[in-house]
């Protein structure tokens, strides 16, 4: 049975947009690497939460920044695929189907932040700068903006994990 902490998620989501729309939205890295922090917010959300559940969260979080950054829809669109497909790829990358798992830095290590984290980051940039873009057209830009997007996305996110995670339980 999933036990979740409804106001520290409440919590969670107004910190992960607080950080994202006034701060992270402007801070662009050499005009091609974009941080969206607020996926770290989707990814980990309860394990095997009620998918419908989850998939409406990550519609509101993506509708909420959409909303101001005036996109029609692109962040929604990824993070309801993300949410979708996040309890299945952490089954597939970990392992287990364990249902009292909580996704934070104490459970995944390193290498586990790797394997779940930085895939379902890399496919949802994927899905927003290739949607902003209009397809495949000039690959090599289009590519490089994914790959240093997700990788400056995944130090942010991996570093507040750390820094949320419990310091009791994070050795």
């Amino acid at each position: 049975m999933i036990r979740v902490n409804i106001q520290q998620q409440v919590l969670h989501f107004i910190v992960f947009l607080l950080i994202q729309i006034p701060f992270l939205y402007k801070l662009i890295l050499f005009n091609s690497a974009f941080g969206f922090f607020y996926i770290g917010f989707i990814l980990f959300l309860p394990y095997a939460l009620n998918r419908s559940l989850t998939m409406v969260i990550a519609f509101l979080t993506g509708l909420i920044i959409d909303v101001f950054s005036n996109t029609p829809g692109i962040h929604a669109s990824a993070c309801i695929l993300v949410a979708f497909m996040k309890d299945s790829w952490f089954n597939m990358m970990m392992g287990t189907s364990d249902d009292d798992v909580y996704l934070d830095w104490n459970e995944l290590k390193i290498w586990g932040s790797i394997k779940y984290l930085l895939p379902l980051i890399f496919i949802h940039h994927t899905i927003i700068f290739a949607v902003e873009n209009g397809g495949f057209n000039s690959f090599g830009f289009l590519f490089s903006k994914i790959i240093y997007s997700s990788l400056y996305s995944f130090i942010i996110v991996f570093g507040l994990s750390f820094l949320m995670a419990p310091k009791a339980r994070r050795i």
